[in-house]
């Protein structure tokens, strides 16, 4: 137990990450389910690895956005899974680690630095770098000057564009920006058939949604495996919002 805690130590992301992880078994009820499902995924992809397990029955709704979360970020090496768990902890609860004194160091060395916090090397961000950090003025600033006009249905090298990644992460403003783009499609398909309606629904977003049928979403668009956004529904609700 010492060498762990030793180990811990000398490892300043895996202390931060540890840290994390035990603060959101007690602490459940701050976030919402959507939330608590990122933090699922980057904590399996930490700790296993890319999701090695066969996908659950339709019927199986929870085991099935767990899935899912996890799969979603199956890209992601170990460490940067670490990183990015704190820093999601981090801009969910910032106060998370208040009660913990003379040990902040670890949380700058764990967290990716945020836009206030660089310098010109931010101007090089593509809009989907802006997406994933909840960027919300850079998406703004981008749309602004055109530089997502030529980009927005492109998919990245994950597959996915810069609408999948919005509605992936529940951001209802940055989705609302993005739909302004002239030309985006809001059918577009992810490399797995999946638009976006199918992410959003997958995480129980229901604000995203319910913009993106707003905005004339199709509903019934089948992903790669012949399952519609209902199909991959979260949960009943959501696929009652659906029907």
């Amino acid at each position: 137990m010492a060498d762990l805690a030793e180990g811990l130590e000398d490892n300043p992301l895996d202390a931060g990450f540890e840290k994390a992880s035990k603060f959101l078994q007690h602490s459940t009820d701050l976030f919402k389910q959507d939330q608590l499902l990122q933090f699922y995924g980057l904590y399996k992809q930490a700790t296993v690895g890319p999701c090695n397990v066969p996908k659950p029955a339709i019927y199986s709704m929870a085991a099935r956005a767990k899935w899912y979360a996890w799969d979603k970020v199956k890209h992601l090496d170990p460490t940067t899974a670490k990183q990015e768990y704190v820093r999601l902890m981090d801009q969910l609860a910032p106060d998370w680690n208040a009660n913990s004194t003379g040990e902040a160091g670890w949380v700058s060395v764990s967290r990716p630095k945020r836009p206030s916090e660089t310098g010109p090397e931010e101007t090089n961000k593509s809009l989907i770098d802006r997406i994933k950090e909840d960027d919300l003025d850079g998406v703004r600033e981008a749309i602004r000057h055109g530089d997502s006009a030529a980009t927005v249905n492109v998919l990245d090298h994950e597959g996915l564009a810069a609408i999948h990644w919005a509605a992936d992460r529940g951001n209802v403003d940055v989705l609302a920006c993005l739909l302004t783009v002239d030309g985006i499609d809001v059918d577009l398909r992810a490399a797995d058939g999946q638009t976006a309606l199918h992410y959003a629904s997958s995480c129980g977003n229901v604000e995203c949604l319910q913009l993106l049928l707003t905005h004339g979403a199709d509903r019934t668009i089948r992903d790669g495996e012949g399952e519609t956004c209902s199909d991959v529904a979260y949960n009943q609700a959501i696929k009652a919002f659906l029907a």
